[in-house]
């Protein structure tokens, strides 16, 4: 019975908040714009597929996720993460805030503030 409560306190979502930093691991994705006007904004765009889910709270409200958008204002890191597509990285988050326009295809997204490769 020990055993049961000891593995479930260390399988529990960590939990993040909006508009704070954030370090976050898992593998490059390519995913699809879900942005209703795919011939002027559509295409791929760069995730996150987290090695574990977590949690990100705030006056927002709670979101459990897997994926995470990745958004950068360094166009050439931005650029070279799409060739990178697969490898387990662990990204510092400057910040994670919530999906609000059509360009955001996951619920949560980050900004980059470092890459990692692994």
């Amino acid at each position: 019975m020990a055993l049961l409560i000891f593995v479930s306190m260390f399988s529990q979502a960590q939990t993040f908040y909006y508009d704070e930093p954030a370090i976050i691991t898992g593998k490059l994705l390519r995913i699809k714009s879900l942005h209703p006007n795919q011939e002027v904004f559509g295409g791929n765009q760069i995730a996150l597929t987290l090695d574990q889910q977590i949690n990100v709270d705030g006056d927002e409200g709670l979101v459990k996720t897997k994926l995470i958008q990745l958004v950068d204002y360094d166009d050439a890191r931005y650029s070279s993460l799409f060739k990178k597509e697969g490898k387990s990285v662990q990204i510092k988050c400057s910040e994670l805030f919530r999906s609000h326009t059509a360009h955001h295809t996951t619920k949560v997204l980050c900004v980059v503030k470092s890459v990692d490769y692994k």
